[in-house]
């Protein structure tokens, strides 16, 4: 027997006799809290399966990175810790719970295919699947890292419309100001201002409450603040005396009011029925009766309080969008490329060099038009691609089933043995622990109730996870089909979203757009530049596009997390 050390002797494994030189794998963990990991196994859990998992396979593994942290976004350390202990040398492979966790952001997902391609990683593992420098495994895992991030920006623009939608009924997007009180669908007071008194004064308005509710008994001397402060004969320290006097206290200090909070309060267009959101004042008649909520001022009694305190009441003009500034780099001197207007048109050029002098937004999107083009998938692959899928995930759910009842009967078997412990333990014939003493018994029990612990986190996992993989899938192929058509017809902030999922770490030199790192889209580019023939729904499909999809779909079957059973 050899013991593989990282820090402390934990993994044993067996001998290698006649087997070819092993590989250095990094086990890398993570799990953030955020919404994509809700449903993913706990890093002790993760932790737990891989080392099992490297036992079982004769896995020599040199370190064990943990990290809690979105994948979303670049700058883990963690992750840069694995990537640096693989340049040096020290590690060649790694091992990961699901391809999720390595990464949900392209740059850190083409650094990945980069080191893959070049042979400086030879192999990204799971307990299911096995990535290697060979292009169909190549073209699996890109997918599998473009439908990471394709989940994360889904979430992402599933908050951003969620935020659009309650400002277009009117709706606050977090907490009301002071003054108000947010309802939760219940109709009770969410939060720390709910009082029984307060909700029994709303409860005596006679109609459904709506999400944001005036406070019966503070609104009336945010009234008064208002009126008084329109006199313009208080300072700022002397209204927050007399209001400290009238009862209005700095929330929960029940002290004075500091300044900033006093000031935010007078300056705040919610109270005459407005919505301040990204530098912008959604007013009243922009949103519905029904759902906006009821003013506690009126909007005159606020351009006076504005005018009071020096301020101008006349609104900001909105500034124009620039849907690739700071998303593009100088190729020559590496600074960010931001957009400017000229003659009424929109530009954008290097921030620090004239390496970019001007190239219009017009030109910029005729360059990533053509990249749309090429990107985009035909007719034929996407109905082929969705009959794969669906066939594959009518397999899928058979073998779900039986995985599930499986895991219950193994926690069936772990409750059994809890009953028959409890039952040997306060049998008659153990009066004298001759047949189970108390030691044995709490060890006994803390064990079972851990392995029971473990069960309901894998059926849990299993459960949630049983269509993960087919609507990541899904919504892959739908994100990608008439890509093109999507990005023309967009608006500003969708072709930003478009860019932003397809281009990462783009550079701009002499006019000209480049993506200077590998993209996990490419393999996509490579067969619609190279695919010899046009198919029609009555003609076959080319064997190596035929070849791609099937081994797509195979992986997709058996890779994702839930699956706790080695691929047939």
């Amino acid at each position: 027997m050899c013991v593989q050390q990282f820090g402390c002797p934990f993994l044993n494994y067996k001998n290698m006799e006649n087997k070819p030189e092993q590989l250095k794998y990094i086990i890398y963990r993570r799990k953030s809290s955020e919404g994509e990991d809700k449903q993913t196994l706990s890093l002790d859990s993760q932790k737990r399966e891989l080392i099992k998992f490297a036992n079982q396979h004769d896995l020599k593994i040199v370190a064990d990175l943990e990290e809690a942290q979105s994948a979303y976004k670049q700058g883990r350390d963690k992750f840069a810790e694995l990537i640096e202990l693989i340049e040096q040398g020290k590690a060649n492979a790694v091992l990961v719970y699901h391809i999720s966790r390595l990464s949900r952001n392209m740059r850190d997902a083409g650094l990945i295919m980069d080191m893959l391609k070049e042979g400086i990683i030879k192999e990204v593992r799971t307990p299911h699947e096995i990535y290697a420098k060979n292009s169909g495994q190549e073209f699996i895992l890109a997918l599998q890292f473009a439908m990471s991030k394709k989940s994360s920006d889904d979430t992402s623009e599933f908050v951003k419309r969620d935020i659009q939608s309650k400002l277009n009924k009117g709706e606050i997007p977090n907490f009301a100001p002071r003054g108000y009180l947010n309802i939760d669908p219940n109709g009770k007071i969410s939060g720390k201002t709910y009082s029984l008194d307060k909700q029994v004064a709303l409860g005596d308005l006679g109609r459904p409450l709506k999400r944001v509710e005036k406070d019966p008994f503070l609104y009336p001397l945010i009234m008064k603040l208002f009126e008084e402060c329109s006199t313009g004969h208080y300072t700022l320290d002397k209204l927050r005396g007399e209001a400290f006097k009238w009862g209005l206290t700095g929330g929960r200090s029940e002290k004075k009011m500091v300044k900033s909070s006093l000031y935010r309060i007078l300056t705040n267009p919610f109270y005459y029925g407005g919505i301040r959101w990204t530098g912008r004042i959604i007013e009243p008649y922009e949103s519905p009766t029904e759902t906006r909520h009821d003013p506690i001022i009126s909007k005159e009694l606020f351009e006076r309080v504005q005018e009071v305190l020096g301020l101008r009441s006349t609104p900001v003009g909105k500034k124009r969008f620039y849907p690739y500034s700071n998303l593009i780099a100088c190729g020559i001197c590496g600074g960010n490329i931001s957009g400017i207007t000229s003659k009424g048109l929109p530009y954008y050029r290097c921030c620090k060099c004239t390496g970019l002098s001007y190239i219009r937004e017009t030109e910029l999107e005729e360059q990533i038009s053509k990249k749309m083009d090429e990107l985009t998938m035909d007719e034929d692959f996407y109905k082929l691609a969705m009959e794969e899928i669906t066939a594959e995930n009518e397999k899928e759910l058979s073998q779900q089933e039986a995985i599930i009842k499986q895991q219950q009967a193994e926690l069936n078997r772990c409750k059994q043995r809890l009953d028959n412990l409890l039952r040997l333990r306060i049998s008659p014939d153990n009066k004298d622990g001759n047949l189970l003493t108390d030691n044995e018994f709490i060890d006994q029990k803390k064990e079972t109730q851990e392995e029971i612990k473990i069960i309901k986190e894998k059926m849990e996992d299993t459960e949630s996870q049983s269509q993960r993989w087919f609507d990541l899938c899904t919504r892959y192929v739908d994100f990608m089909k008439n890509l093109n058509i999507k990005f023309k017809n967009g608006s500003p902030e969708q072709r930003r979203d478009i860019f932003q999922f397809i281009y990462y770490n783009p550079t701009i030199t002499a006019k000209v757009l480049a993506n200077n790192e590998t993209s996990p889209h490419r393999f996509i580019f490579e067969y619609n530049s190279n695919k010899q023939s046009t198919i029609t729904a009555e003609t076959s499909m080319n064997t190596n596009k035929k070849d791609a999809l099937a081994s797509n779909c195979s992986v997709m079957r058996t890779g994702r997390d839930s699956n706790p059973q080695p691929r047939p």
